[in-house]
């Protein structure tokens, strides 16, 4: 008996040391890694600085925002071009003009001076002389199409270079005196009289838009390309000699069953040869700068929509024919939106990674790309980037969420960026004004996963009191949440919503790019509303754990999916005191049948069509149309008439099932003539003067 007492005890001791050497184990882990949640980044409820009259930020100040659009530097390296939106006292849609900035003194000077009309595609001529852009300024005969202008820098002369019939689509400059450009060709000149505006429906495209040539000197179009669908866009490598031209025979990208193909020209032999075969859509086209090589960064699908998706890289050696996918040792990706930026040995890029993407240089050597995340000041908020041709000046935009855009000059000396020097001076209005701080936080969400957001801190903070939390929703679901700067203030009012005393998260839910491409595939077949409620509300659950929000003070809100997904939420949750929703309903038939997305969309994200699967149509967990009965939260809710992505009828819907099933007030606004985004600037005042209104009323109050 006192053996076998002896070997109990010696079991129970050991058992408690094995117990106390776990805990250590786990307060040692806290202690290096700052949390007692494992290793998730909770808010560091540092206080707020305070906040008087004169430095809030005021709905003007966000709806007159200044921005650029595009930034290219010249040929020589010695300016940076670039086009700057700002609205002219009592516009409706923003001026764009053309800036010059020199790159040596940062000196800056304007040189246009348009008046509501739109430029794009600023391009510098081979001698950086002149520049050439798409513009809709009216031109000969007074009409007001996409045409090609050239600006001459000596003198300031304006030419007009196209005068199409319709406008063009696209161009690039062709060898010397001669431009390449993109039109519908109808093979015979329109009747003339009354026109017809009766509208055909049909997934493909009218008249094929080809490929023409146009020598500037004598005024001779030639049409280069006999092709019967629609060229999309071109790139012409440096040397003048190839083009790279995406083509289909669709109107849109949106429908996804239409294919597109890919084709080098070649202007000297007058031979195509289509490329990359296996590439469904790619993003932006890149040339090295001895035009030996072709960069394409691709939408990289798994499956057969672009839903879900992560942008890698491809090559073509223009020599050898040769093509390649370029591995980038990065499993997240290439940013959505940024082009490659040749070197003279490789390429800088940025990559994803949540909330703050890197600034990244690749080298090519033997064993293939060698990949240096970059030194640089603002490291983790460059967002879009160019390169002077020996690869030594780089212009870029940064921002974060507490820190409105400008654009800076920099030196880059290896792997490191030196020297940022800011070259732009946007937005005077925000001289003085202070900004919600803003954070990345991160939390467990469906599938055991890390969910990241930002976090923005009530004005004012106090770490000793709690403060309404408002769910700010991004769209997509194929977008993210980044620590940036927002020009869309009228759609994400984060500042507005920080001056009023609260919290707002904005999660990167499953269903995001950002985090590779299972991430953002997670949530097809049905689970497009599963798993993102669930980051939402565990991210919901967390903030009230740690102490910082009060859960009689939850509101939602968002545009198109974040519209989608807060008619959701407040079907499932009834704590929400207040929603928003903007161009995105409840219901899915209306929106298969009428949305240029709609099938595809359905398909991918629901698992098939209601023809198809008829039960998941009428399944409030898919469609929270048929969970009306249970929204108790008050709504208010904005459509746009023109809408084709999220058709205002699904909104429609959606709002007369809460109107006479729900038990709280819902009020819908429509946008006449809006598409999905809002372009007036007097619906961008109405939407933020209605939904902060509304919030007054039903959260803050």
């Amino acid at each position: 008996m006192k053996g076998k007492f002896k070997k109990q005890t010696e079991c129970i001791w050991k058992r408690v040391l094995f117990i106390i050497l776990i805990q250590f184990i786990s307060f040692a882990c806290v202690g290096c890694f700052g949390t007692s949640k494992t290793l998730f980044k909770n808010p560091t409820k540092t206080p707020g600085q305070k906040i008087d009259k004169t430095q809030r930020i005021s709905i003007d100040d966000l709806l007159y925002m200044e921005s650029i659009s595009e930034k290219t530097i010249s040929p020589d390296g010695l300016n940076v071009a670039w086009i700057k939106g700002s609205y002219s006292p009592g516009s409706e849609a923003p001026s764009t003009n053309i800036f010059l900035t020199n790159l040596t003194d940062l000196s800056t000077k304007k040189l246009t001076k348009f008046e509501g009309e739109s430029i794009s595609r600023v391009q510098w001529a081979a001698d950086s002389k002149a520049i050439a852009f798409m513009s809709n300024i009216p031109g000969a005969g007074g009409r007001s199409l996409n045409q090609v202008w050239r600006l001459d820098l000596q003198n300031l002369a304006l030419n007009q270079l196209t005068d199409s019939p319709d406008g063009i689509i696209d161009f690039v400059w062709g060898s010397a005196g001669t431009i390449l450009y993109t039109a519908s060709y109808t093979g015979s000149q329109k009747e003339s009289g009354k026109e017809d505006d009766t509208i055909r429906v049909t997934e493909y495209a009218d008249t094929p838009v080809c490929l023409f040539k146009k020598e500037i000197a004598s005024g001779q179009i030639e049409r280069i390309t006999s092709n019967d669908d629609v060229i999309v866009n071109l790139s012409a490598s440096p040397d003048g000699r190839y083009i790279f031209m995406g083509r289909t025979k669709g109107k849109s990208l949106y429908y996804q069953d239409i294919p597109f193909q890919y084709f080098v020209y070649d202007l000297h032999t007058r031979m195509e040869r289509q490329v990359f075969m296996g590439m469904k859509a790619y993003q932006s086209a890149s040339w090295s700068l001895n035009s030996k090589a072709l960069f394409i960064t691709e939408f990289f699908s798994k499956d057969k929509y672009m839903f879900g998706f992560m942008i890698t890289l491809r090559a073509l050696d223009t020599t050898t024919g040769k093509e390649e996918v370029i591995d980038l040792n990065w499993k997240r990706g290439l940013l959505y939106g940024v082009t490659i930026k040749p070197t003279e040995n490789g390429f800088i890029t940025i990559l994803e990674d949540g909330c703050h993407p890197k600034l990244t240089k690749y080298t090519k050597s033997d064993r293939g790309y060698e990949r240096r995340v970059m030194k640089a000041e603002h490291q983790g908020n460059i967002f879009s980037l160019d390169l002077t041709s020996d690869g030594k000046t780089m212009c870029y935009e940064y921002s974060t969420s507490s820190i409105p855009v400008q654009y800076y000059i920099a030196s880059i000396e290896g792997d490191t960026v030196k020297n940022p020097r800011q070259f732009t001076a946007l937005n005077p209005q925000f001289e003085g004004k202070l900004f919600a701080r803003a954070e990345s936080i991160t939390w467990q969400g469906a599938l055991g996963d890390e969910i990241e957001g930002m976090l923005y801190y009530p004005a004012n903070y106090d770490p000793s009191k709690k403060y309404p939390l408002i769910i700010y929703l991004h769209g997509g679901p194929a977008d993210c949440t980044r620590d940036r700067w927002t020009l869309l203030g009228w759609m994400f009012p984060y500042h507005i919503l920080s001056q009023k005393g609260a919290f707002i998260l904005d999660p990167n839910y499953h269903g995001s790019i950002g985090y590779g491409i299972e991430f953002a595939r997670s949530i097809r077949d049905g689970k497009m509303y599963e798993y993102p409620i669930e980051d939402i509300e565990k991210g919901i659950e967390n903030l009230l754990a740690l102490g910082l929000v009060d859960e009689n003070k939850l509101g939602t809100m968002g545009w198109s999916q974040g519209s989608i997904l807060s008619h959701a939420l407040i079907t499932q949750d009834q704590r929400f005191k207040a929603a928003s929703c903007g161009a995105g309903g409840t219901e899915w038939v209306s929106y298969w049948g009428q949305s240029r997305v709609g099938h595809s969309l359905c398909d991918y994200y629901l698992g098939g069509s209601p023809l198809d699967k008829p039960d998941r149509y009428i399944n409030e967990k898919l469609a929270p149309f048929y969970a009306a009965k249970k929204v108790k939260t008050p709504v208010i809710m904005f459509t746009c008439e023109k809408d084709v992505n999220v058709p205002s009828a699904m909104n429609i819907i959606a709002y007369r099932g809460i109107q006479k099933y729900g038990s709280a007030p819902v009020e819908l606004y429509i946008f006449p003539g809006e598409p999905h985004v809002l372009q007036k600037l007097s619906h961008h005042r109405r939407k933020m003067i209605e939904e902060q209104n509304w919030f007054d009323k039903y959260l803050f109050r």
